[in-house]
């Protein structure tokens, strides 16, 4: 397009203006515009909302061919008799002579001619009008024809009744006063004197012929019901010049004038409203303009160019908004290339979709958490049985040693049948590692199978993972669900790309805004993840700008809250600070002040309202990045805002309580052997005492001194344990604390749904390992199963049991209910399969058992149908009474 290079100069609006100007200009010299003006014309002309005039011509039809020569001369006399101002025949009477004539136009009749019949003085043509549309209602009072000068008809009769000079200028015959405006009577009327002086006097009186086959209707502004002869256009005419009212069109330096004014309103709304609203200014200014051309027409009788305005007005406002438009996209497609790669280097990694190496993330996700020595992944192209590899790691694709690849043969139908992984019992991958398991697994979703993941992982993982085979047929699943919907995403795309769709939806061309939209989705998905991280932390977090405005409060702390009844979306950073860490408001407010100064974080213990536990508030004030140079994100201070997380310690307080019965127990024993040898220390001193008896009391005294040796020497290995905090996942805990713990915190919960707890306690001595931070949860998810099975006015009963079998010292829990019950086939499936867990509670049961499992114990359960349900939990443990009894 020729304006799509003018962007570039900085005085673009003149030559926005020039070019629009000079189309509009050269399409009007080319006549685009005269049938919209003349449609417009003719709708104004319809829309005359004013009172008619008095019509000042009457309109007499006659046939001029079949008339006598005294019928005309009589027709004069009748019309005289009534003083009309003038009398008009628009032709000459075939059968009057020359002198006839004469004597008539001496009578003050004027007769109108052509110009073959016009000779010496009488000049007066009557000539049809034109049907031009760039001349259509367009009267010439003075006409020129080879040279020889004329005057029209109306204009003669019109002068000759108000007595004044012909008129000189052309002018619009005005039909405004509408069609049946002039009176119309027949000749026939006339000569039997069938008249009246209101009809006739004061006015002109015009002669014509009516409508006929040799002169039919005209093209006239009125509607075409009115069938306008040649007559009646006349009488317009005359009327017009009578009432001194005829129609003007404009000239070309108006037209420009006009021009010029719309072009100054549209630069003054561009420059107030912008091209944002040229919509509505285009529609609102067209309306304008046609309004303006009607008053214009029916009060000043000026005929505006209203067509040209209009297309000016739209084709000014829709190159502005072409160029506002162009501007944006010069701007978006500069900020896609200064920026799109940065930001899809510091956002996410490409969606797996759209990766270009999916089984190469698949390689890395699987070993990374899985802990595999080597692996391997197959792919199934299509429809094909036979497999191909794809991806390995630690190995290469000569590795396989089974060579055929054909999934219906074994191992891999072996694997398909048992709908999950296996450990093979032959080599797969060659030179396998001494005491080293290999494995296969299928991935297939819906139905289909998409390849095989095979691998080899190491005897000591196994070991220490017992559920390392059900994580492994979980991976699998999810990664040909994975792998499935990249499958559709892909037949998307191509779908999508297809020459023909693309045809149909007139995308032949990208767009810069796809990729706008795909960094918009990024920054979306980026900004998702960013507040799910920060709701789904375990620490209460809450965000306050620098004016002590909350920003954002995680899902734990709106948990907390909740429970506490604070309301901290109308509390500020200081009074947080003051209310949860326990001090008065002036304080936080120092403790503030000392941030900012300092721009360090400070500690302080906490509590709140109504939650048992222990907490510690760390405030950290959030300061702003060192590089930062935008001027939108610059401050005049150092810090963005204060960032609160109240930290759960519980578990460190009940560790320590933990360590501290640890403690009493080994200073107890070691205090009741010290006891002893005190004991026998001054039994052997009194004199009394037989030399054998002070023998036996001396070996009494040496066995217990040797004994406080050994307890010393295995309680500090314990101790040693103990404190190192590495090994909170395999924690002596005491069974006891757990089970009183317990009974602590179900307590109220079951009194408020009318349910009770009864608890059989344990010797001080049993202990188990297990991981301090998810032990609690545990119990809680069976207790819970319980409770929702439990009939009103039930008991949830804890029953605990130490037993020696074989080497192992086992710790057992039994829980059970008075409850409803359940089918012990279902209660088992969903203990086994997570799909068939259909409650939360069930759901968390089993997720339990896996963690059960991982500490090396196992839980069972027993139920029927009006009995309840009964849950066994096993766990190894020791005596420390045992451990500090045992040798060295």
């Amino acid at each position: 397009m020729l304006l799509r290079p003018l962007n570039r100069w900085r005085l673009v609006g003149p030559w926005i203006a020039f070019s629009t100007l000079a189309v509009i200009w050269l399409a009007s010299t080319l006549g685009v515009f005269q049938l919209p003006n003349a449609w417009m014309h003719w709708q104004f002309h319809r829309l005359n909302l004013g009172d008619r005039p008095v019509p000042q011509v009457v309109l007499v039809e006659a046939n001029f061919e079949q008339r006598g020569k005294t019928e005309w001369f009589e027709l004069v006399e009748q019309l005289k008799q009534f003083d009309p101002t003038n009398i008009g025949f628009l032709h000459q009477p075939v059968e009057l002579t020359e002198e006839q004539l004469e004597r008539l136009r001496e009578a003050g009749v004027v007769i109108g001619q052509t110009a073959a019949q016009a000779s010496g003085d009488n000049r007066v043509l009557t000539l049809p009008p034109s049907q031009i549309l760039d001349n259509l209602g367009v009267h010439q009072p003075r006409i020129v024809d080879d040279g020889e000068g004329y005057i029209s008809t109306e204009a003669t009769v019109a002068s000759g009744a108000q007595g004044t000079a012909v008129a000189e200028n052309p002018f619009l015959v005005d039909f405004r006063p509408g069609m049946n405006y002039l009176p119309v009577i027949q000749a026939e009327r006339v000569l039997r004197g069938d008249l009246t002086r209101d009809l006739v006097s004061g006015r002109v009186v015009l002669v014509g012929r009516s409508i006929d086959p040799t002169n039919p209707s005209l093209l006239t502004p009125l509607p075409e019901e009115a069938s306008v002869s040649r007559l009646i256009y006349a009488g317009y005419a005359v009327d017009t010049l009578l009432r001194g009212q005829p129609l003007h069109t404009t000239h070309w330096w108006q037209n420009l004038l006009f021009l010029l004014a719309v072009l100054g309103a549209a630069a003054l709304l561009h420059f107030r409203l912008g091209a944002k609203h040229s919509l509505g200014v285009a529609v609102g200014g067209m309306i304008i303009m046609l309004t303006a051309g009607w008053l214009s027409l029916h009060f000043l009788g000026l005929v505006v160019p209203v067509a040209e305005l209009i297309a000016f007005h739209l084709f000014l406002w829709y190159q502005l908004s072409r160029r506002e438009q162009r501007l944006e996209s010069a701007t978006v497609r500069k900020l896609l290339r200064a920026s799109s790669s940065r930001l899809h280097d510091r956002l996410l990694p490409s969606d797996f979709n759209a990766s270009q190496d999916p089984w190469g993330q698949i390689i890395l996700l699987t070993t990374q958490i899985l802990n595999l020595d080597r692996a391997i992944l197959l792919e199934r192209r299509g429809s094909a049985k036979h497999l191909q590899e794809v991806k390995a790691y630690r190995c290469s694709l000569e590795d396989i040693d089974e060579r055929r690849r054909d999934f219906e043969r074994t191992p891999y139908s072996t694997a398909l049948a048992e709908g999950g992984p296996i450990l093979l019992s032959k080599t797969f991958l060659k030179n396998p590692e001494p005491g080293s398991h290999q494995f296969i697994v299928p991935l297939e979703f819906n139905g289909q199978l998409l390849g095989f993941l095979s691998g080899e992982v190491t005897e000591g993982a196994l070991d220490n993972n017992p559920l390392f085979l059900p994580l492994l047929g979980n991976f699998g699943n999810q990664i040909g669900e994975l792998l499935y919907q990249r499958q559709l995403e892909q037949a998307r795309q191509r779908s999508d790309q297809s020459q023909w769709k693309r045809l149909m939806r007139l995308d032949a061309v990208e767009s810069e805004y796809e990729a706008l939209s795909e960094v918009s989705q990024l920054f979306e998905r980026r900004l998702l993840l960013l507040e799910n991280v920060v709701d789904s932390l375990h620490t209460s977090t809450i965000l306050y700008d620098l004016f002590g405005q909350v920003m954002q409060v995680n899902r734990q702390m709106e948990e907390l809250v909740k429970r506490s009844g604070l309301s901290v979306f109308t509390m500020t950073a200081a009074d947080a600070i003051a209310t949860l860490g326990g001090m008065p408001l002036s304080t936080a407010r120092e403790h503030l002040q000392h941030m900012v100064v300092t721009e360090e974080s400070l500690t302080f213990a906490a509590k709140l309202p109504g939650v048992e536990g222990a907490f510690s508030l760390n405030v950290r004030p959030l300061k702003g990045a060192e590089g930062e140079t935008s001027s939108q994100t610059k401050t005049p201070f150092r810090i963005h805002g204060f960032l609160l997380e109240l930290v759960n310690v519980t578990h460190l307080v009940r560790l320590e309580r933990l360590k501290d019965e640890l403690s009493n127990k080994i200073s107890a024993d070691l205090r009741n052997q010290l006891e002893a040898a005190l004991l026998a220390a001054e039994l052997g001193r009194q004199d009394d005492v037989a030399a054998a008896d002070k023998a036996v009391f001396g070996e009494l005294v040496e066995r217990k001194l040797q004994q406080m040796s050994h307890t010393l020497t295995r309680s500090q290995s314990i101790t040693n344990a103990v404190q190192d905090i590495s090994r909170l996942s395999d924690f002596p805990v005491s069974v006891s604390a757990l089970a009183e713990d317990l009974t602590k915190r179900w307590k109220s919960r079951l009194a408020s749904q009318e349910l009770t707890f009864n608890l059989e306690r344990l010797p001080f001595s049993a202990f188990v390992r297990v991981d301090v931070t998810q032990i609690e949860n545990t119990l809680d998810r069976i207790v819970a199963v319980l409770v929702e099975d439990a009939s009103p006015g039930g008991v949830i009963r804890l029953n605990l049991q130490e037993k020696h079998e074989d080497d192992t010292f086992w710790t057992t829990f039994f829980f059970e209910n008075t409850g409803y019950g359940m089918p012990e086939e279902r209660l088992q499936a969903a203990m086994t399969d997570s799909a068939r867990a259909t409650t939360p509670a069930m759901h968390r049961l089993r997720q339990a058992g896996d963690q059960i499992i991982l500490w090396g114990g196992e839980l069972k359960a027993t139920t029927a149908i009006g009995k309840g349900i009964r849950f066994e939990l096993r766990l190894p443990g020791f005596s420390l009474d045992d451990e500090l009894a045992s040798d060295q």
